[in-house]
């Protein structure tokens, strides 16, 4: 099998004709969304016909475009390659807009697969609290939970109000899974028995509990996820939440979901 450097060496000039112009990668950027003409092109790209013509001839004659009569389209792979790029560049702006958060942060128990999908999430904000208000994060949480028709959240932790408002939100008509950590789901018992006891009655709330602890809190709603992580100190940061819209952080956020669904165990009664 190739090791790594070799198999650059077989893809180095392609890698290299990927980014080598930002007009040939804008145009196929632009092709992947769907067929346009030169002129179509032109206003979306704001330049000139002939630079963009220069940038499809060049990629005709590598035939990653081709000529219709509506206009210009992708072939198989040159849309590949676009798709490859648009992920690319979404996981670079990701990463460079909310670098701190994921140098700092343990992201083992994100999959790697969802790892390598982070530009999935480029439309995304870092709510901050700070000393003037360190219940920042966690009050802009409950209050898109209050409002939310659909819930699935994963927690290794508890907080005040949490308990009551997933309550509020079932008693609201929301649809509500939560998946919690075994040692969550110890104080739960404990803590909330009675609130608990309450929740399993209702036919859109549904309860699972891990196999194991993680290290990794989220909720996906039918608006938005939120994001938090452990830090690299192995302590759970409450000051800095990533709040991401969209649909792609929506099934971005379900996939992870599904992920821990998968390591998980309805709870039918206590």
């Amino acid at each position: 099998m190739s090791s790594a450097s070799d198999k650059y060496d077989l893809a180095e000039t392609k890698l290299k004709a990927f980014t080598r112009s930002a007009v040939r990668t804008k145009v196929m950027l632009c092709l992947l969304e769907k067929e346009q003409n030169a002129g179509e092109l032109e206003k979306e790209m704001g330049l000139r016909a002939t630079t963009i013509l220069h940038s499809l001839k060049e990629l005709s004659e590598e035939k990653l475009v081709t000529k219709r009569d509506r206009g210009y389209r992708l072939t198989n792979i040159g849309r590949i390659q676009a798709m490859i790029l648009e992920e690319l560049i979404g996981t670079v702006v990701t990463l460079d807009r909310h670098w701190d958060f994921w140098m700092t942060h343990d992201m083992r128990d994100i999959p790697v697969k969802l790892q390598m999908n982070l530009g999935m999430l480029v439309q995304s904000q870092l709510i901050k609290s700070d000393p003037t208000s360190l219940l920042k994060c966690y009050e802009s949480f409950l209050a898109e939970l209050m409002k939310s028709r659909e819930i699935h959240g994963v927690s290794p932790i508890i907080a005040p109000g949490y308990a009551e408002g997933i309550s509020g939100a079932v008693e609201n008509g929301a649809w509500v899974e939560l998946i919690l950590a075994p040692s969550v789901y110890s104080v739960v018992l404990k803590e909330h028995f009675n609130v608990l006891k309450n929740l399993l009655l209702f036919d859109n709330f549904s309860l699972y509990v891990l196999k194991e602890d993680v290290k990794i809190a989220f909720t996906v709603t039918d608006s938005i996820l939120s994001l938090g992580l452990y830090r690299l100190d192995d302590g759970y940061d409450f000051v800095n939440d990533l709040f991401c819209e969209g649909e792609t952080s929506h099934v971005w956020g379900m996939e992870l979901f599904n992920y821990y669904l998968s390591q998980s165990t309805l709870v039918k009664s206590i």
